[in-house]
């Protein structure tokens, strides 16, 4: 599909961190007296104060990313901007550079939105990692069978600069494997690997530089 004309946060779930327990405070006074030693417990504290590390929740971080529409979005965008692709295509070893002016962009993006998790919360954990002005969201197959294993979501300031999908299949017959990576009307890319029963593996990347 890549020789024809076509056109890269983050995981949302409350992480767990280190539990912290403040020690035990114990006061007390002691009294004397000329005729005798008294000595009385005036005052006992016991503080016990926990807490968790944890990185930032967002409810809306615990919803799965729907890359189906958030591609449809982008299409309209590169239409309305009359983007071109030059693509270059590696397929085995041999290498093919192809210009495009008229881009069928749903085709070109057809495993990204092949790549919709948005429907299946329960079959995914979630996980954000919130640094400085960064956020990178992760989202895992729980189950093997899934032919979307991880999501990645890159965000700087609240705004995607970086998406990632690896997706794999496997029967008795076929594996198959992919690696896409895409950057906001700037670029993506696919690596990919097919292994039919009785063939040779097949190799091929594709980098697709938006103009």
């Amino acid at each position: 599909f890549f020789f024809s004309s076509r056109r890269r946060h983050t995981r949302y779930g409350t992480v767990t961190g280190v539990q912290t327990c403040a020690l035990p405070i114990l006061f007390y006074s002691a009294m004397k007296t000329k005729t005798h030693l008294l000595i009385a417990s005036i005052f006992v504290l016991f503080v016990v104060s926990c807490g968790s590390e944890n990185h930032d929740s967002n409810t809306d971080n615990n919803k799965l990313f729907n890359t189906d529409g958030y591609f449809r979005s982008e299409i309209v965008q590169l239409n309305k901007g009359n983007h071109t692709l030059l693509k270059t295509a590696e397929y085995n070893g041999k290498k093919e550079i192809i210009q495009s002016d008229t881009v069928n962009w749903n085709k070109e993006f057809e495993l990204f939105t092949a790549s919709n998790i948005s429907s299946k919360l329960n079959s995914y954990t979630i996980d954000s990692i919130h640094q400085s002005d960064t956020t990178l969201v992760i989202f895992k197959a729980k189950e093997a069978k899934l032919d979307v294993r991880k999501i990645e979501l890159s965000y700087l300031e609240n705004k995607l600069v970086r998406l990632s999908i690896e997706r794999e299949k496997e029967n008795a017959f076929y594996y198959s494997s992919q690696q896409l990576e895409y950057i906001p009307q700037t670029i993506f890319t696919i690596t990919a690997k097919d292994k039919m029963i009785f063939s040779d593996t097949t190799y091929y990347h594709i980098t697709s530089v938006i103009q």
